[in-house]
């Protein structure tokens, strides 16, 4: 499950769009409402992304510390991303997920998966999906970063997201999601390159990359 969620958020990062949008917001919501606003847009103007994060979840109450390192390239509709030894791909139609501790392959279409993960389905649903607010601006790692909390309107296996933008860029600097068992699973984006070329056969699933033994798992 929790491979599952981490997934779900590292697209979160990538694909930040604008919230929920009513009559009678607070300044807090507005101010969220407008740094999400120019992240979102800064993110849509690159032709290709490639980053490499950080990945911490933990519960304290269960005695739970995890950590991992992970690359997402991402171009359009399509991604392949690492996550120590997990490695999920889609073409923009059909996602492949390697789950290294299962030994399993879960094969869906990208319409079925949580939340309609890829970059530009989330952000076609973004806006009815989140209430976004700004908490406050602390310093990160020596830099300025904007505090906004993001609350699904309805209910998720999250029940908020914490982001942190760069104060001067609005870049992502990190991002908190907080389950409902008190566990809490940090992404921190360590380096950032857009822009560049990227290979096609990075968005193809080909089984034999995958241990032989590894079991598919058509949901379809």
């Amino acid at each position: 499950m929790q491979k599952t969620l981490f997934f779900s958020t590292i697209i979160l990062i990538m694909s930040l769009g604008a919230v929920a949008q009513e009559p009678h917001q607070t300044a807090y919501e507005t101010k969220a409402n407008e740094l999400l606003q120019k992240a979102s847009e800064k993110i849509r103007s690159f032709t290709t992304l490639e980053a490499d994060f950080s990945y911490k979840m933990e519960n304290t109450e269960m005695d739970i510390l995890e950590t991992m390192e992970g690359k997402l390239f991402s171009r359009e509709d399509k991604y392949r991303m690492l996550v120590g030894d997990n490695v999920f791909i889609s073409d923009g139609s059909t996602v492949w997920n390697y789950i290294d501790d299962l030994y399993e392959i879960h094969v869906n279409y990208v319409d079925n998966t949580e939340g309609g993960l890829t970059p530009t389905s989330l952000l076609e649903n973004f806006e009815t999906e989140f209430r976004g607010k700004y908490i406050r601006q602390e310093s990160h790692q020596g830099r300025s970063v904007d505090i906004i909390d993001l609350i699904p309107t309805s209910p998720q296996s999250f029940f908020k997201y914490r982001v942190a933008l760069d104060a001067n860029d609005q870049m992502i600097v990190y991002t908190i999601a907080y389950d409902r068992h008190g566990g809490t699973y940090t992404y921190t984006i360590d380096d950032l390159k857009t822009g560049h070329s990227l290979s096609d056969q990075l968005f193809v699933f080909d089984k034999a990359d995958f241990p032989e033994d590894a079991e598919v798992i058509d949901l379809r």
